[in-house]
Order: C-alpha cells, then structure tokens, then sequence
C-alpha cells in the first residue's frame, strides 16, 4: 500500500463509570499529510477495516495526501466494551474520541470524518458533539431518516423477490416487529409476539431472517439504536458535507435520504452524489470492484474541503 507502516492509535471514551479504550490505526502518506480522515464502520462487530470495505478506499486516499485513521468498535479486536450496549450517540462520542487522538497525531492539517451506512448517522451526530469538531464530513451509504424508517425501508427491499402472495403478509410481519422495537417494547413482548404469529414469522424469515433467533441482546441494541432521527445533526451542521450513494442500494432508502438532506442541511454545505449502479458497498455486484466514481468522489471532497479550510 501507497504510505508509510501503520502506527497504533488508542482512543479513550465512555464515561468515568464505564470507561472504554478504543483501538485503531493511523496510516500516513509518503509526503506531508494535506487533510487527516478519521473513518466509522458500519453496524455490527466491525473492525478498523469494517472487513474488506475500507482498504481500497484507505490506499486511494494515501496516494492522494490524505492521512487515515480508523478504530475497532467497541467490543472488537483489541477495543474494550461492547458495541451492542451502545447507541448512534455513544457512537458518536466514540468517534469524536478517534477524532482528537488521531489529530494529535497530525496536527495543523483539516481533520474529517468519514462514516458507512450506520456510520454515516455516527458521523452526523459526531459532527455536532465532537471537541474537536471535524473540518468536514463525509457519509457512505448513510442514511438520512430516521433509524427505524431506514429498517422499514430493508424489510421491503429484503421480501420483494417472494411471491405476491408471500410478500405484503412478510413485509407486515417486519413492520410489526419494528413496532415492537419503536415502542421501546421489552424483549419478552417479541417472544410473545412471535410465537403469536407463527405463520407470519416462517414467512419473513424466508427473506429477512427468523426473528425468533433475535437474543435479547441482539433486540435491546435495536431498541437503543431504534431511538435515533438525524434531523437535528443535520439542521445543525456547520461544516461541509459530502453524501455519497450507491443508486441501486437495497438497504439504505436513497431517493428518502437525499431528499431529507436538500431539506435540512444549508444548500452551501451540501454535495449529494449518487453513483449509477453502485450497491450499498459502492459495488456494481456483491463483493465486485467499485462502480466508476467511487472512492475518487470521497477522496476529491476531502482535498477541496481541507484546502478551503486551510485557506
């Protein structure tokens, strides 16, 4: 890879009751460093490299002068905690913590942040909350509604190969477990429920996955998760924003998310691009190479954003 060894990172974060070390990487281009991006993965346990997603995107960065960092979520790799007893705002005070450690590490030069699908709604709300706040953002696949109308939004996407027949019984299925989730609903309210409806949940689970082997782990994080809207990030975001799209991602809601975004957000911060045939990955197929465009659009906002803040 273009750039020099990776160096280690450690972020501290949580509270003094429950504090957290988070690990991570910094990656510095052979020159002088132009900008610094610090990148969130997506949901789940994901790694400083959110598995394959990030590398790619990483070495076209450095190539271009752009130092990088990245952590392991909570819970993962050498990070302690848990990423499942953490919500979008949590997250966010995560990242800010990755923000400060990596730009101490380079100081003097435009500092973002870069977040994926879930990310995406961490870097929002980081972009409010961080000290030190980023110089710009960047969302991936991020979403622009509200959690819960994103998963909506899954669900339909996910059952829309069923037979008709099959289809709209699925997808209400799914809509009334969000429900549960919405409501704050206790997990045995899901037990309850599913072993109500069994029909119903053999149904959905041929598409979007049986949600009788939801632990009750697994449904806490939906219900902390479930609480977040970014509309309030993004009325108050004050530094340039760059949302870039896959136009046939199946889980984030594309057309939804664009149009909240030129809604909420100051037009002069604004850049939406939504790359023809890119997939939630920014792949022309599942694990293909990225669509044309991407991550050149990631790595020209960074540039443009950092040299306008240098001036």
């Amino acid at each position: 890879m273009t750039g020099r060894p990776p160096a280690e990172l450690v972020a501290r974060s949580g509270s003094a009751e429950a504090p957290v070390e988070l690990a991570g990487s910094l990656w510095l281009p052979d020159g002088d460093a132009a900008a610094l991006l610090v990148m969130h993965p997506g949901s789940g346990p994901s790694d400083r490299d959110n598995d394959v997603f990030f590398p790619p995107i990483r070495a076209a960065l450095l190539r271009a002068g752009v130092a990088v960092a990245s952590f392991d979520k909570r819970g993962v790799g050498r990070s302690t905690g848990s990423w499942q007893e953490v919500g979008i705002e949590e997250q966010a005070a995560d990242l800010g913590a990755a923000l400060e450690a990596a730009a101490a590490r380079v100081p003097d030069v435009p500092a973002g942040i870069f977040g994926h699908s879930q990310g995406g709604w961490v870097a929002l709300e980081a972009s409010r909350r961080g000290s030190p706040a980023p110089a710009f953002v960047v969302t991936s696949s991020g979403p622009a509604v509200p959690v819960l109308e994103q998963e909506r939004s899954s669900a339909r996407s996910a059952v829309a190969a069923l037979p008709a027949a099959d289809r709209e019984a699925a997808y209400a299925t799914a809509d009334a477990v969000l429900t549960l989730a919405e409501d704050g609903a206790p997990f045995a309210d899901l037990v309850a429920w599913v072993a109500a409806h069994p029909a119903g949940t053999r149904t959905l689970a041929r598409a979007w996955g049986d949600a009788a082997e939801i632990t009750e782990e697994e449904w806490t994080h939906l219900v902390r998760l479930g609480r977040y809207d970014p509309v309030p990030a993004l009325r108050g975001l004050a530094v340039p924003l760059l949302a870039v799209f896959g136009e046939a991602d199946t889980v984030t809601p594309v057309a939804a998310s664009v149009a909240v975004l030129r809604r909420e957000v100051v037009p002069r911060l604004l850049t939406t691009v939504v790359l023809p045939g890119g997939d939630h990955r920014m792949g022309a197929t599942a694990g293909g190479a990225f669509v044309p465009g991407y991550p050149d659009v990631v790595v020209a906002f960074a540039l443009d954003a950092a040299a306008r803040r240098a001036r």
